[in-house]
């Protein structure tokens, strides 16, 4: 075909498949390099918080009943054993001729129907103003009178009535008491288990996306249009 084509065409034809070679170059070779946001698939390990169960022993306190024998006196609590009946009937104290000491008496009569041993304790005044004790005891038969007397060396009494006195009575069963069963709470700690809960970590792997700055090739008429 170029050879059956006049010659002064041919200047032409070269020209015109010039053209036509660089307008296809234009329209469709990618020679412009061009950036582009893309959209990007990575990996990574997150920290997520899991809630996780467990048991416990848990104290706690009820009022565990008991039985006690208790000792009542016409329905009211009272002492199992009360002092024997007695009274003092009088009692006398003098110093020492020579002022060595004193010499302390109480005379005590046991009024009850038996017998038993009273002790004393006194409470005396010196003469320097200073105090001391001294105590003595003595068995008294039922219905009797006896005499408890105590002496102290050393010192004089300030007078001869710088004395207190207590006594200690023996005891007797106390013929109104009663022994009765009742019944009474304490508190008692007990344990039962429960479930709680607790938040624990625990990493994880996750697909996330991103947005990149990416490059691609484009022709130069796409070039001119879109960028």
């Amino acid at each position: 075909m170029w050879k059956k084509l006049p010659a002064k065409w041919k200047p032409l034809a070269i020209g015109l498949g010039s053209l036509v070679f660089l307008l296809l170059i234009f329209i469709f070779l990618p020679i412009m390099r061009v950036a582009y946001e893309a959209e990007e698939t990575y990996q990574t390990t997150e920290t997520y918080y899991v809630r996780e169960s467990y048991t416990s022993l848990e104290p706690y306190t009820v009022m565990e009943p008991y039985t006690e024998i208790e000792i009542y006196c016409n329905g009211e609590p009272c002492e199992q054993y009360i002092p024997i009946d007695y009274s003092v009937i009088g009692g006398e104290a003098y110093n020492y001729i020579d002022g060595s000491g004193c010499h302390i008496e109480l005379y005590i009569k046991n009024t009850d129907v038996i017998g038993g041993t009273f002790f004393v304790e006194f409470l005396i005044i010196l003469q320097t103003g200073g105090t001391t004790t001294i105590s003595s005891s003595k068995y008294i038969e039922a219905g009797e009178i006896g005499t408890v007397a105590a002496s102290y060396e050393g010192m004089p009494l300030k007078t001869r009535h710088s004395y207190t006195y207590s006594v200690i009575a023996p005891t007797k069963l106390n013929p109104e008491y009663e022994e009765v069963e009742v019944i009474n709470y304490r508190p008692v700690t007990e344990y039962r288990e429960t479930t709680n809960y607790t938040f624990v970590p625990e990493e994880v792997t996750v697909l996330k996306t991103r947005t990149v700055t990416a490059y691609k090739r484009v022709s130069l008429l796409d070039y001119l249009i879109n960028y």
